[in-house]
């Protein structure tokens, strides 16, 4: 998996992150910007078909509502008090089938009711303002459930977890499955994020190409990005070798960069005056060499690249 970075306090990107919900501490971003035909066929359809599972809740609830007067007794206590206004209400049966329509009903309100609540202040709302957009910036969330998974795994094993959840959300295949907004899903679409990001794109002061495949993750005291589509430029790689270069000397271990950076010079393979990328074997060896002073390169590197900022925030303007 591609390494994170913080994300600087004073970027545009740190303050609109945080003005976003503080409950959530992972979004996973991506720019759709796929063929403009298909792609108004594929979210039309999916709007309406996730318009007409919302009005089929609808439907429902308002039907529940209706005949909870009934069922519950309430029309025949008003027509006690006021008898004139309806003849002929039956008294509510007790039973084990009033206990039924109990557990029923509240299932639909509060299972039911937030999916329908969160799709007129969401999509439904996100479409009428701003359409369907020839390519948009997409934001999820993880959904309650996913979080109360998370939590529940032994501490062991939430990091292998967590992993593998990241791994599964930025699958292009995955990204293409429809979600209904419900709260087994993996994910959630969070559409307050997905509308600022149209307008901070809009002002210019963030750019919706720095939602690219990407997932944000909150660290104290703020927040850090992986980015998988992104490469690394030349003055990065250069900045990331010498503070390696420092830290290996801090730690006493100078040699172990002399040994790295001879297995770099004798594997690197230029085309026209142009270095190659590097074959796969060459990390193996690398490993090798910190592994075998006690030392973990990954973890290394990790720490080395949290330092350094990611690439789009020289580009985007602070608050």
């Amino acid at each position: 998996m591609p390494t994170a970075h913080r994300i600087p306090e004073n970027s545009a990107i740190h303050g609109f992150l945080s003005k976003c919900d503080p409950r959530v501490e992972i979004y996973v971003t991506h720019v759709d910007t796929s063929s403009p035909t298909h792609r108004n066929l594929q979210d039309r359809g999916r709007f309406f078909t996730v318009l007409g599972v919302n009005l089929s809740f609808t439907f429902l609830l308002l039907r529940r509502i209706y005949s909870g007067f009934y069922r519950y007794g309430v029309l025949f206590a008003i027509n006690k008090v006021v008898p004139s206004l309806s003849s002929n209400v039956p008294a509510p049966t007790l039973g084990w089938a009033l206990v039924g329509n109990i557990l029923l009903d509240l299932f639909m309100f509060i299972v039911i009711l937030p999916i329908v609540l969160d799709f007129a202040k969401g999509l439904a709302t996100l479409r009428l303002r701003y359409g369907f957009p020839k390519a948009e910036v997409v934001f999820r969330k993880p959904t309650t459930t996913t979080m109360v998974n998370i939590a529940a795994e032994a501490p062991q094993r939430r990091d292998a977890f967590l992993k593998d959840l990241l791994q599964r959300a930025v699958d292009p295949e995955e990204m293409k499955q429809m979600n209904f907004g419900m709260p087994w899903e993996e994910w959630a679409y969070d559409y307050k994020a997905m509308a600022a990001a149209s307008e901070a794109n809009k002002n210019g002061s963030i750019k919706s190409q720095t939602w690219d495949l990407s997932t944000w993750i909150k660290v104290k005291p703020g927040w850090s990005v992986i980015q998988y589509n992104g490469e690394v430029d030349y003055q990065t790689r250069l900045e990331m070798m010498e503070k390696l270069k420092d830290k290996l000397q801090e730690m006493g271990k100078e040699h172990v960069f002399l040994q790295m950076t001879e297995v770099i010079r004798t594997h690197t393979v230029y085309t026209n005056g142009a270095p190659q990328p590097m074959p796969a074997e060459v990390d193996d060896i690398i490993s090798g060499i910190f592994k075998s002073n006690d030392l973990d390169f990954g973890e290394i590197m990790r720490d080395i690249s949290m330092d350094i900022p990611p690439s789009f925030v020289s580009g985007s303007k602070d608050d």
